[in-house]
């Protein structure tokens, strides 16, 4: 396990070259049904649509809160474990399973009581309220990705929210997977709404800065990592950019949503794309949702 930066160059090993696939799932809260917790993170969701888009991504799965509290597919915490069961099910050896969350993050008490604290997804019950037992605590996400995701995949989080640094519990549990986890801030550190996240926007300035600096060739997920980094201390100086990893170096590891400079020249059809299209158009549950009751 790894929480660190570089600036030397090592060799990268390749991606594309491979039979691997992307697949990735996005979710996106803008919790406009709360007073004072509204948010623009459905822009972050075509951020990332956009990178992965142009990386040739095809199998795209979407998940928000835009038709609003008992809409479909309301992303309540057993919702969102849906989706993270039914995309990585798709997953096979070689593949990534792409993790994308923009949305409020929180620290909690521990369920022990033991005065530690965990990090979580702000996840709304079924009637939209935000409460301490509807959230995605960390504990949870990290066991459903090694349950649902197959041997031989290899996870990328990227998590743009506040309290975010081990949200995904890469300093803590036993993954037998190779995961790399982005973050917007430490654990006990805000992440700021720009508009969209800071660690969304950098991000994207990262990859299109990495993909005209190397045109022929692909970059490491260490290169994102730190030139995301650099980009979001030009924004703000109010939270820190956070990297876990447990698995192959990133600076050997290829990022998978990686794409030529020459992609930028498709970008007018792309627009054209309703990224609502990606959200599921029947209930994934099949039975309702219970959480916060």
């Amino acid at each position: 396990m790894g929480i660190c930066g570089s600036k030397k160059r090592e060799e990268v090993v390749s991606f594309r070259e491979t039979d691997g696939e992307i697949k990735l799932l996005i979710v996106a809260l803008n919790y406009e049904y709360v007073q004072g917790a509204e948010l623009t993170c459905h822009e972050d969701a075509h951020i990332i649509f956009r990178i992965a888009d142009r990386a040739h991504c095809c199998d795209i799965t979407l998940n928000t809160d835009r038709r609003g509290i008992g809409g479909l597919n309301f992303p309540t915490r057993s919702v969102v474990l849906k989706h993270v069961e039914m995309v990585a099910s798709r997953c096979k050896p070689g593949d990534w399973f792409v993790w994308f969350w923009a949305g409020h993050g929180v620290s909690v008490p521990h369920r022990s009581g033991n005065g530690d604290f965990d990090q979580a997804f702000v996840t709304p019950d079924e009637k939209g309220r935000l409460t301490e037992k509807s959230v995605l605590l960390d504990d949870e996400f990290a066991e459903a990705l090694e349950t649902y995701v197959p041997e031989g995949v290899r996870i990328l989080c990227i998590c743009d929210c506040c309290h975010s640094g081990s949200i995904c519990d890469v300093d803590s549990y036993k993954y037998t997977h190779e995961i790399y986890q982005f973050s917007a801030s430490q654990d006990n550190e805000e992440a700021e709404d720009i508009g969209g996240g800071v660690l969304s926007i950098a991000m994207k300035r990262a990859v299109r800065q990495l993909s005209l600096k190397y045109p022929h060739r692909e970059f490491s997920i260490q290169e994102a990592f730190d030139l995301s980094k650099k980009n979001a201390q030009k924004v703000t100086c109010e939270q820190e950019l956070s990297f876990q990893w447990s698995g192959t170096d990133p600076r050997n590891v290829a990022w998978p949503l990686g794409y030529a400079w020459t992609e930028y020249a498709k970008d007018i059809p792309r627009r054209r794309v309703d990224i609502f299209d990606l959200e599921h158009t029947e209930d994934v549950l099949k039975g309702g949702d219970s959480d916060g009751d």
